[in-house]
């Protein structure tokens, strides 16, 4: 019954970290090679990916104790052709689908908010997908007739993938891509020099690989509440908290804890350059406050559940804003690592050290310590409106916290500058 969930699964995860093959191809291009050679060639080479390997060693498991041990021969060979071909139909679709979602956020997020609709009516049991995938793939394993579906299933993907990266796969694409991001977030310089700062912070996070892969992975992450706000858990003042506070702010926690890290390869620019201090500062706390707004919006329909949970998460949301975001700034003006934009997000820890993991401390240790003072008073229902007041002195006081954020920034930026340049 897993089988549904895990090929969704498997398809997010090659829509988030397979790279497009259109890139590795282009040094090709200028060569007197045919170009359906150049085509085929990255398509066919995908079989051999990472993905494809992991599905093996996931299923091969299941598939030996579940059902070459119990199963004909005829049954078994005929059931691990099926899943392999949906596999590999993944693989191929995977091509298709980054060259029509991946350029258009938006889109991107509909598509993730199906899947997730999809693997939420599955769990709720309010539509029992993974019965009826299950009892397709037993149907078309048992008749001959249909079992070539799942290879034409494998087939078409990989007809579409050749297809597409065909029509596609020009050096001239990429130079019109080029001109066209550039032209982006103009409106943000309507807003003085804190603008133009967002903006730049902006395309450097689209523009490169592994802030933007940070940004689908954190998307991903929201579908955790899931898996937290069951109706056995609406009272668990913990699980509520540490989910008010982490879920929405999922992108801004993970993405902050680099903060000043992710300009490594150009932070000398901001030293040199007649750019505000504070403005600087300032612009990363407001990046950081629509950051974690954007994340209680993505987080809302959860308050359909309980309307509980939109009061708690506002709570927090404030408590991120005045609290959380100022302490995630202060401890990362001990971040001296450099990191390369260009690498994957996946498996990669580069930039990570000691601060990463101490700032995580005070984030979630100062609301779970008034967590347990409230329940020592006995206090505890007025928990919440604590954690929202206390966020709330925190945006009061924003100036003279910055103001110290900056003071420290001020004594630590050469001593980042040179660690950023140690690559």
């Amino acid at each position: 019954m897993a089988q549904y969930r895990y090929l969704l699964f498997d398809l997010i995860a090659r829509f988030f970290f397979q790279q497009l093959p259109t890139i590795s191809i282009q040094p090709y291009l200028t060569l007197p090679i045919k170009k359906n050679t150049l085509i085929h060639y990255p398509i066919i080479k995908s079989v051999f990916s990472f993905f494809n390997l992991l599905a093996i060693l996931l299923i091969l498991p299941f598939f030996i104790k579940n059902i070459y041990l119990t199963q004909s021969f005829q049954f078994s060979l005929l059931w691990i052709v099926t899943v392999l071909s949906l596999i590999a139909g993944n693989n191929f679709l995977n091509f298709s689908l980054k060259k029509y979602f991946s350029r258009q956020a938006l889109i991107s997020l509909l598509f993730l908010s199906f899947v997730g609709l999809l693997i939420y009516l599955d769990i709720a049991k309010i539509i029992s997908i993974s019965e009826y995938f299950s009892a397709a793939i037993f149907y078309l394993v048992n008749t001959t007739t249909f079992i070539f579906v799942p290879a034409l299933f494998a087939v078409i993907s990989y007809y579409w993938a050749y297809t597409i990266l065909k029509n596609n796969a020009y050096i001239e694409d990429s130079q019109k891509l080029t001109i066209k991001k550039s032209n982006g977030f103009s409106f943000l310089n309507n807003y003085g020099e804190i603008g133009q700062l967002i903006g730049v912070e902006l395309k450097m996070i689209l523009r490169n690989k592994r802030p933007r892969s940070l940004l689908y992975i954190s998307g991903l992450f929201v579908l955790y509440g899931f898996m937290f706000y069951k109706n056995e858990n609406l009272d668990n003042y913990i699980i509520l908290s540490l989910s008010g506070l982490l879920l929405p702010a999922m992108f801004s926690t993970n993405y902050g804890q680099f903060l000043f890290s992710w300009e490594s390869s150009f932070f000398d620019s901001y030293l040199t350059n007649k750019i505000s201090h504070f403005n600087y500062i300032k612009s990363k706390h407001i990046f950081f406050s629509i950051s974690s707004s954007i994340g209680f919006l993505l987080v809302l329909p959860y308050a359909l559940i309980s309307s509980k949970i939109a009061f708690i998460n506002a709570a927090f949301l404030l408590y991120n804003i005045g609290i959380s975001s100022i302490i995630m700034m202060f401890f990362c003006t001990f971040n001296t690592s450099y990191i390369d934009l260009g690498k994957s997000q996946f498996m990669n820890y580069q930039g990570t050290g000691i601060t990463q993991f101490l700032v995580i401390l005070p984030i979630i240790g100062i609301p779970l310590l008034i967590y347990f003072l409230h329940k020592i008073l006995g206090i505890l229902p007025y928990y919440y409106y604590s954690i929202a007041v206390i966020g709330l002195i925190g945006i009061a006081l924003n100036k003279h916290m910055l103001e110290m954020v900056e003071s420290r920034f001020m004594k630590r930026r050469y001593k980042m500058a040179v660690g950023f340049r140690k690559k």
